[in-house]
C-alpha cells in the first residue's frame, strides 16, 4: 500500500476526485487518520483497481496492518468505519482522539459522500488500537454518541445497533424512533450477555449474524427479528480474566493518559473484529478492562469450515497458553 498525505478537507475533496477517475473505489481506502494538527492521511494500494470484491473482501481489509515504517507517521487517530446511511445519516467509528484535531466530522463527511457516489453504504478500515469514540450526524445534530457511554455502532436494516461502555447489553436505536423523536440518544436495551460486559461489537452484521466479545469470552447472536434478539452460540474463554477498574473520567476511561492503560500484566482477552462469509473470522486480542479493550493486536484472519465461533475454538486454546506464560 501506499499513503498518501492531506493538509485539508480541499485537498482531499480534490484527491478523491481524481483517485475515483484512475480506479479507486470505496474498497480501495484501507486506511484513514489524522494526526495532532488535522493533518489527513489516506492508505491506498499500489495499484487503484486492486481491491474489487473478488480479490480483497471486508475480512481481509480488516486484518490490514498499518505499515511499521521510519517513513510512516505511527502516532495517528484513526477511523474504524463509516457509513453513509439513509436520510444523509453519517456514522464515524474510530479512535476518541478524532475529536482532538477538529476537522474529523469533516473528513467523515467527505468519505461519506465518497461512499455514496459509488453506490456503496459503508467502508470498513484496517484494525488499530485505540480508546473507542463514535459519532452520528443526521441533519444539523451532531452528536459524540461516546460522551453518552455509545461506541461501535452497527446499521442494521431497521436502525443503529451498539454496545456501552461498562454495560453487558447490546443496544438499538430504531429510524422511527429518530423520526419520530428527533433525539439521537434513544437507544433500547435488546440482549444481556450472560458472559459479564461487552468490550467489542463485531463491525457488521453477516447473514443476519453479530459476534460480542465480552468479558469472559464470545457470544453470536441472530439479529434478524429486532427488536428480539436470538443467541446462536456462546464460546466461553479458557480462563475468564479479570478487568481491570482504573480511575476513570465522565467518560469510561483513565484521565491520566491517552488510553486508559493501567496494570500491564492483565490478560489478553479474544474478540472478533469481523468474518469472511463462513469461510474465516477475523480475529485480535486485547487486555480486558470494564469498558472494552486496550492495546488491541493486529487483527489475524482464522479458517472457520462450519462458520461457527466454535471453529476458533484452537485459537482460544492458544491465546490461554500464551497468557500463562
Amino acid at each position: 500500500m501506499r499513503i498518501e498525505s492531506y493538509s485539508d478537507t480541499f485537498g482531499l475533496i480534490h484527491a478523491l476526485g481524481a483517485l475515483r477517475q484512475a480506479g479507486l473505489t470505496p474498497r480501495g481506502l484501507l486506511f484513514v487518520a489524522l494526526n495532532s494538527q488535522g493533518r489527513i492521511y489516506l492508505a491506498i494500494p499500489e495499484d487503484l483497481k486492486q481491491l474489487d470484491q473478488s480479490t480483497m473482501r471486508v475480512g481481509e481489509k480488516l486484518a490490514l496492518r498499518w505499515p511499521d515504517s521510519a517513513d510512516v507517521p505511527q502516532r495517528l487517530f484513526h477511523f474504524d468505519s463509516i457509513h453513509a446511511l439513509r436520510d444523509d445519516f453519517i456514522v464515524l467509528n474510530g479512535d476518541r482522539r478524532l475529536a482532538h484535531p477538529g476537522n474529523a466530522l469533516d473528513v467523515g463527511a467527505v468519505i461519506g459522500r465518497f461512499i455514496r457516489s459509488a453506490g456503496g453504504t459503508s467502508v470498513f478500515f484496517g484494525c488499530t488500537p485505540h480508546q473507542p469514540g463514535t459519532w452520528l450526524q443526521g441533519g444539523s445534530q451532531i452528536v459524540a454518541l461516546h460522551d453518552y457511554g455509545v461506541v461501535e455502532v452497527v446499521p442494521v436494516s431497521v436502525g443503529l445497533l451498539a454496545r456501552r461502555l461498562h454495560d453487558h447489553r447490546l443496544y438499538l436505536m430504531t429510524y422511527a424512533d429518530i423520526a419520530r423523536t428527533g433525539h439521537l440518544e434513544g437507544w433500547l436495551p435488546i440482549y444481556a450477555s450472560p458472559l459479564g460486559n461487552i468490550l467489542l461489537v463485531e463491525r457488521r452484521v453477516v447473514d443476519h449474524r453479530l459476534v460480542l466479545s465480552c468479558e469472559r469470552g464470545l457470544v453470536e447472536v441472530d439479529v434478524s427479528d429486532l427488536p428480539r434478539v436470538q443467541e446462536r452460540a456462546q464460546l466461553p474463554a479458557p480462563s475468564p480474566s479479570a478487568p481491570s477498574t482504573p480511575g476513570f473520567d465522565g467518560a469510561g476511561f483513565n484521565s491520566n493518559d491517552d488510553y486508559g492503560m493501567d496494570d500491564e500484566q492483565d490478560a489478553m482477552a479474544p474478540a472478533v473484529l469481523g468474518r469472511l462469509g463462513n469461510e474465516a473470522f477475523v480475529l485480535t486480542r486485547g487486555r480486558a478492562q470494564t469498558w472494552g479493550l486496550r492495546d488491541i493486536t493486529p487483527a489475524e484472519l482464522w479458517g472457520a469450515p462450519t462458520g461457527e465461533i466454535t471453529d476458533i475454538k484452537s485459537w482460544f486454546d492458544q491465546g490461554a497458553s500464551q497468557n500463562a506464560l
